[in-house]
């Protein structure tokens, strides 16, 4: 069977080979355009005139497209049309073919009967009017078995009848029990089923209860826990010549308990077991441990002599803190009390003694020099600072600042210590002598 190939037309070009505009030969381009459309129809009408389709006109190429399709329909319709007409032949071939067959056995059939003699066919008429004889009887014998059936059936039915009828009593009364016992049932389940949903609402509120009670218990004792843990930590910083004691309790408690693995981090307990055997330990060391907070207060008391004492012990530790500065600011205005007990007692006995004088040591001065005038100057001293009131605080002047810092009292404390131990003097805190000679105090 043949197959159709349309290719389509392709209008010509309105631009140049490379895209450029033609400029005035454009018109001509378009009248060359319009040239190649032409209206389309869409078959006869009942005038036997053709019907224009609405779409409006329609290129060479779009004409070629539609042929393409028909061409290709009438190729398939023609295909289909030729394998059925072909199925249809090959069928009634097959069937012409068997009445040929049937027409041949019925032509043989024909031909025997008509062999057969005349004798034969009144035999074959006596054999019929026996087989209907028979066939009578064999009816009316038919029927009595039939007469005999429907009695049977009829007084079957009426049993069956009376059947139903008991059977329909006793179903409604078996009806009427099962729904008076399902009613009761029923009831006892509904009654049941209030009492177990009650039960199971009362269980439902007191597990929640439960598990709010258990949650609460879970944070608390890791709350418990951690203040075990931060108090034997502190405990630990507090007395850690403790420790020993600890990890004693803690290894004989382990040991106790037959842990598979004794070298594992503490828990909350073991630091509780740590913790009592802190408290035994401190308790052994020392038993006045409940006097720590008065003697705090005295020597708060006694650093800060006009400001009130905090409300609680943890306020009064925040300011002991800072007991070393204040200590130092006490050694200082220890030292200006002195200083100016001395210079009260000079200017007592010197009325005319110029102050301004006083602003260094001079570098050779006999009491500096000769032992026996030191001697008797420290004696002499140590008498003047018997009457110094260093009971009140005396601030440094506004131009003035304390010189010595935290870094220097850690320094300096333990060769003051040593120098108290062995009965020296306390070193002289002035500034040294200049090279010029310095004019002695006018009297």
């Amino acid at each position: 069977m043949q197959r159709w190939l349309l290719l389509p037309a392709f209008p010509p070009p309105t631009r140049g080979p490379r895209g450029a505009d033609l400029g005035h030969l454009l018109d001509y381009a378009e009248k060359w355009n319009r040239a190649d459309l032409s209206p389309a129809t869409r078959g006869l009408g009942k005038d036997k005139l053709p019907i224009v389709d609405p779409s409006g006109p329609r290129s060479t190429a779009q004409h070629l497209s539609r042929l393409k399709r028909a061409v290709q329909e009438f190729d398939t319709v023609w295909h289909d049309a030729n394998g059925n007409v072909v199925s249809t032949l090959d069928t009634r071939k097959q069937l012409f073919e068997e009445l040929l067959w049937e027409h041949r056995e019925l032509s043989e059939a024909h031909s025997k009967c008509q062999a057969l003699p005349a004798a034969s066919v009144e035999a074959l008429t006596a054999q019929v009017v026996a087989l209907k004889a028979e066939k009578e009887q064999l009816a009316s014998e038919h029927r009595k078995a039939l007469d005999a059936q429907e009695k049977i059936s009829a007084e079957l039915k009426e049993k069956l009848v009376q059947i139903e009828l008991r059977h329909a009593l006793e179903l409604k009364d078996a009806q009427a029990a099962a729904e008076a016992k399902l009613d009761e049932s029923l009831k006892q389940y509904t009654d049941y089923n209030a009492v177990l949903r009650a039960e199971l609402e009362e269980e439902t509120v007191t597990r929640k209860a439960a598990q709010d009670r258990i949650a609460t218990l879970t944070a608390d004792q890791a709350e418990y826990d951690r203040l075990v843990v931060q108090t034997d930590a502190l405990a630990f910083r507090l007395f850690p010549d403790s420790q020993a004691h600890a990890d004693k309790k803690v290894a004989e408690r382990r040991a106790e308990q037959t842990m598979s693995n004794p070298d594992s981090p503490w828990d909350a307990y073991d630091h509780l077991v740590a913790l009592s055997a802190r408290i035994q330990h401190m308790r052994a060391v020392d038993r006045h441990l409940v006097d720590l907070p008065d003697r705090a207060m005295e020597i708060f008391k006694v650093l800060w002599p006009g400001e009130a004492v905090p409300a609680n012990v943890t306020l009064i530790s925040d300011r002991l803190k800072d007991a070393c500065r204040r200590i130092r600011e006490w050694k200082c205005s220890a030292a200006r009390a002195g200083a100016d007990a001395a210079l009260r007692v000079a200017c007592s006995w010197y009325e005319d003694l110029d102050l301004d004088a006083f602003h260094s040591l001079r570098g050779d001065a006999p009491t500096d020099m000769d032992p026996i005038l030191t001697a008797k100057r420290q004696d002499r001293a140590y008498r003047i600072a018997q009457s110094v009131r260093t009971s009140t605080f005396i601030p440094p002047p506004a131009d003035i600042e304390d010189e010595v810092s935290d870094d220097e009292e850690e320094g300096n404390s333990g060769a003051e210590d040593q120098g108290a131990e062995e009965g020296d003097a306390p070193p002289e805190q002035a500034p040294e002598a200049s090279d010029a000679n310095p004019q002695p105090p006018v009297a």
